[in-house]
């Protein structure tokens, strides 16, 4: 027993103290490159301080100018009739909306039930008017129940549908399609409220 006591730490302390050797080493090898690699800075005067140094690229045709806004090009001829019709009185007042309606929509959808929030609003984003999936505020109860049927049963390919209404009865889609047209009726009677 004290031999194999006295073995193993006779080899710790060997092992040990060879770690100790290669960092030594390692820490002379990073002394010795850092004594090279001091450099001079150079100050240069700049008499022309106000030149322009950097030029302005003439022709830019790789770049595509309908994604990028550039300061030199000029406005685009079909642009300047919808800026101009928005400065009209009456291009104003179509632009005025009422600060209520985001609160008032925002009611509606507290309205919304649990099933709507996790199973539709993922894709069809928490108003119905689509992220991912296509919008469903156009859409009446009938037409919403034949997709998700369809979908269930696989006349329509779509794998999140798919997996998503596997899970549910017709009765619980009926009561989810019933729901989303409730809620497009309201949206629908209060955009005509705010005209």
């Amino acid at each position: 027993m004290k031999k194999y006591f006295i073995l193993s730490l006779f080899i710790l302390l060997t092992f040990n103290a060879c770690s100790d050797k290669k960092e030594e080493k390692n820490t002379q090898a990073v002394d010795k490159n850092v004594s090279h690699q001091t450099g001079k800075i150079e100050v240069i005067e700049n008499d022309n301080f106000k030149e322009e140094k950097v030029q302005v690229k003439k022709d830019d045709s790789n770049e595509s100018k309908d994604f990028y806004y550039d300061y030199h090009q000029e406005p685009k001829a079909h642009a300047q009739p919808e800026e101009e019709k928005n400065y009209t009185p009456l291009g104003a007042e179509l632009k005025v909306k009422s600060p209520y309606e985001h609160v008032e929509v925002n009611m509606l959808v507290s309205k919304l039930s649990k099933n709507f929030i996790v199973k539709c609003s993922a894709c069809h984003n928490h108003y119905a008017n689509g992220i991912i999936g296509p919008s469903l505020l156009s859409k009446d109860s009938a037409y919403i129940f034949k997709t998700i049927s369809q979908y269930k049963t696989g006349e329509k390919k779509n794998v999140l549908m798919k997996e998503l209404v596997e899970q549910m009865d017709d009765k619980e889609i009926k009561a989810l399609a019933d729901e989303i047209y409730t809620f497009n009726q309201e949206v629908k009677k209060l955009k005509e409220r705010q005209k």
